[in-house]
């Protein structure tokens, strides 16, 4: 019996902590791209994009 309630205990703290790290993965990929975006809108007068930039930058527009 203590070896069950034991062992239920295990994976619901594992169910937590896997959680919690994705939700601090995302929170950190969020805080990534504001700052990338916020930098972005500093760096001065705009340069030719090249073929994989303008791609790039399609699908992050089209992801938010």
């Amino acid at each position: 019996m203590e070896g069950t309630v034991f062992r239920e205990q295990m994976v619901n703290f594992l169910q937590a902590a896997v959680v919690f790290l994705l939700v601090t993965n995302v929170l950190s990929i969020a805080a990534t791209t504001y700052a990338v975006r916020l930098l972005n809108g500093f760096s001065g007068p705009k340069r030719a994009q090249g073929t994989i930039e303008r791609k790039l930058n399609a699908i992050l527009q089209n992801a938010s």
